[in-house]
C-alpha cells in the first residue's frame, strides 16, 4: 500500500527557503558589517570571540569575520556550512 504525502503551501515555501536560503540585508536585527561576539558554551568556561558579520542568510544564519583564530572544538560548535545560526551571536553597540 502506498502512502501519500500532503504539505501544505506554507511549510513548502518554508522548506523551500531553508533548503536555499538568499542573502538578506537584515534579518533579526542584525544587519551587515555590524560588530557581534558569539558565545561557545558546550563546554567551561564559556567563550567568547567577536567578529563582524559579513554576510546574512534568509535562514537565520551570518557569514561571519571573526577578529581571531580559534579552537576546533568552539569552531565546529559554532561553524556550519561555513556560517553561524544567529541565536549564538550577540550585537556589539555600535
Amino acid at each position: 500500500m502506498s502512502q501519500q504525502i500532503i504539505v501544505s503551501e506554507e511549510l513548502a515555501g518554508v522548506l523551500a527557503v531553508s533548503a536555499d536560503p538568499h542573502r538578506v540585508q537584515e534579518k533579526w536585527g542584525f544587519r551587515e558589517k555590524q560588530r557581534v561576539f558569539a558565545q561557545a558554551v558546550s563546554k567551561l568556561p564559556i567563550r567568547q570571540f567577536s567578529g563582524t558579520i559579513l554576510s546574512l542568510w534568509s535562514d537565520g544564519t551570518a557569514t561571519v569575520k571573526f577578529d581571531h583564530d580559534f579552537a576546533f572544538d568552539a569552531e565546529r560548535e559554532l561553524v556550519k556550512s561555513g556560517r553561524v545560526d544567529l541565536h549564538y551571536l550577540t550585537r556589539l553597540a555600535s
